[in-house]
């Protein structure tokens, strides 16, 4: 994450659902207070519904925050991203912090706009946000009254894997001003996966057929596992949400029908098939609610 020392006359914080008031001192500037507030994804979204990780106690949002008088000498209005995210995962909280530097005057609006395109260069000041590529924004400061100098910190959650860019933006008279564009790398979480290792092509009728099955991805613990098929096959790609009751599958091994597994892990299974033809299975593992698939394979009985 790029952190940048900055001197600033007035501070507004938030972080997602967080509230409260805090002081930050700059080295030569008085004290400012700090607002806090709730943030969320404005327009459509794409993004799936996940759980967020809570870090900090949530509180009720401070409903009048009161801003010290600042003061500032620039004469054309700056927006300034001082921090943006570094490298997430999906369903990380997005923090940004910007600081909007313009003689001392109050705004309505100003926020983070953000999207999966590119929108390189200068945007200049006739540079409505519905005419950049930047698709959503945080909504903390899009309609108040703010009293500027001033900087903001705002969160919120990326739920979808990609590289997204971003710009701070504060819209001020009938201009809008806009910082230069950065970015960010969402990577997809950690899934599990299972796949067949070893399996016999020709099992002799009514002997014992041995199958190797592993199971990868983050620590979990699964209840079942287990070589499933039958004379029917089912190709393609099976969903997480497809249980073994909606295929033409079995269970072939009984080994960890049951039980507490610890993944990742190997598993090797027996299976006794009198039937003689011709087998299609897949290893099946039932993982925090989820069927976890592998591949479809076949074997001969004789």
């Amino acid at each position: 994450m790029n952190r940048f020392l900055v001197l600033f006359s007035g501070v507004a914080l938030l972080s997602a659902g967080v509230v409260g008031w805090n002081v930050i001192r700059p080295r030569s500037q008085p004290d400012t207070p700090t607002v806090l507030g709730t943030s969320a994804v404005s327009g459509q979204t794409h993004f799936d519904a996940l759980s967020i990780p809570t870090e900090k106690k949530i509180q009720s949002p401070t409903p009048s925050p009161i801003f010290l008088s600042p003061t500032s000498s620039i004469q054309v209005p700056l927006v300034t991203v001082i921090d943006g995210p570094g490298d997430l995962i999906e369903g990380d909280m997005a923090s940004f912090t910007w600081y909007v530097d313009v003689m001392p005057t109050t705004i309505r609006t100003t926020t983070i706009y953000y999207g999966t395109t590119s929108d390189p260069g200068v945007l200049v000041t006739q540079a409505a946000p519905d005419q950049t590529q930047y698709t959503r924004a945080l909504q903390d400061f899009m309609d108040g009254t703010y009293g500027v100098p001033l900087r903001f910190v705002g969160s919120i959650p990326i739920n979808a894997p990609g590289t997204y860019y971003y710009r701070g933006y504060a819209r001020i008279g009938e201009k809008h001003y806009w910082s230069s564009e950065r970015s960010f790398v969402v990577t997809s979480k950690p899934k599990h996966d299972i796949k067949v290792s070893n399996f016999p092509a020709i099992v002799i009728s009514g002997e014992n057929a041995a199958f190797t099955w592993d199971i990868y991805g983050p620590a979990a613990t699964s209840g079942f596992t287990a070589i499933v098929g039958g004379k029917t096959s089912k190709p393609r790609k099976l969903e997480k949400t497809v249980d073994l009751p909606q295929t033409p599958y079995t269970s072939l091994t009984q080994d960890f029908n049951s039980g507490s597994f610890v993944v990742p892990l190997r598993f090797i299974g027996n299976a006794k098939i009198t039937d003689p033809g011709v087998y299609y299975f897949r290893a099946l593992a039932f993982i925090n609610g989820k069927n976890i698939w592998s591949d479809e394979y076949s074997f001969i009985v004789k």
